[in-house]
């Protein structure tokens, strides 16, 4: 797998950091990372992505965050989490990231919630657009207490579509140093990519199979920087997250109960993980 070459606005990538130390600079791409197991300590997690070092004085630093959120009928639990402290996320995502020491000037959020596509048609996707924290706190508010826990049919879902349209958002480009995080949360499998059962506005929009899927999260080319891409799975092992865990670059898997509606994991062990990605 080749890492890509940062954008014009974006600092070179870092290297991966001894546990304990910070990255001098930021000068090549960081190597495929283990997926992480149920319960590792936080420190493990953050040797894992490391972080870089906070921009100079004068640089900027942007960080984007989508949410892949399974919202089939089982989901209650965690989607409850999420809408109870939505108007709360961006002081809980600052007061973590000072306590690890570090500072970002720019911080927006989207969501990309998912059900069934073959059970739920062209309603297993919605979309938000990106909302900039702190300013559109209450459109990204409105936007999640919306959603509803229903659907979905039996396991597994569409998961992977989900990260096909996180993939493929319209990232900031402002920023000297960027970050882009994909957080997903699903008790359910995925099902495999099929282009055949896309509804046709995302025909063009998600790839037709897992390897196309994997080029694009790899492409050097491709939407995402090598150096700036996370993606944090909190979701069961099984068909389409352990696929990804296994193979791709930048990933930490915590591997979630299978149809428990992530009743195990608690709204702070998902901020500290997203703090840990930035």
């Amino acid at each position: 797998m080749t890492d890509a070459t940062p954008g014009p606005a974006e600092a070179p990538a870092v290297a991966a950091a001894a546990p304990g130390t910070e990255p001098a600079a930021e000068a090549t791409p960081a190597a495929s990372e283990p997926a992480s197991v149920a319960g590792a300590a936080p420190a493990a997690e953050q040797a894992s992505l490391a972080a870089p070092p906070a921009a100079p004085r004068g640089l900027s630093y942007a960080v984007d965050i989508v949410f892949c959120v399974d919202v089939t009928g089982s989901m209650t639990p965690i989607l409850d989490q999420v809408k109870a402290n939505a108007l709360r996320f961006f002081s809980d995502v600052q007061s973590n990231l000072t306590a690890k020491g570090k500072t970002i000037d720019e911080l927006r959020v989207r969501v990309v919630a998912f059900r069934d596509i073959v059970a739920d048609g062209e309603v297993a996707l919605q979309e938000s657009p990106f909302f900039e924290l702190p300013a559109e706190q209450s459109g990204f508010s409105a936007f999640v207490n919306g959603l509803v826990a229903e659907g979905g049919g039996d396991a597994p879902e569409s998961g992977l579509e989900a990260v096909a349209l996180a993939m493929t958002s319209p990232w900031t480009t402002r920023g000297d140093r960027r970050r882009q995080v994909v957080v997903v949360w699903t008790d359910q499998p995925a099902h495999p990519l099929d282009a055949l059962a896309l509804p046709p506005a995302l025909a063009g929009r998600v790839p037709a199979d897992f390897s196309a899927l994997t080029d694009l999260w790899e492409d050097p080319q491709g939407p995402l920087g090598s150096s700036s891409k996370r993606l944090i799975l909190f979701a069961p092992d099984g068909p389409g997250w352990s696929d990804i865990s296994g193979v791709w670059e930048n990933v930490v898997h915590h591997p979630s109960q299978a149809g428990g509606g992530l009743s195990d994991v608690d709204y702070g062990t998902i901020i500290d993980s997203i703090g840990n990605s930035v």
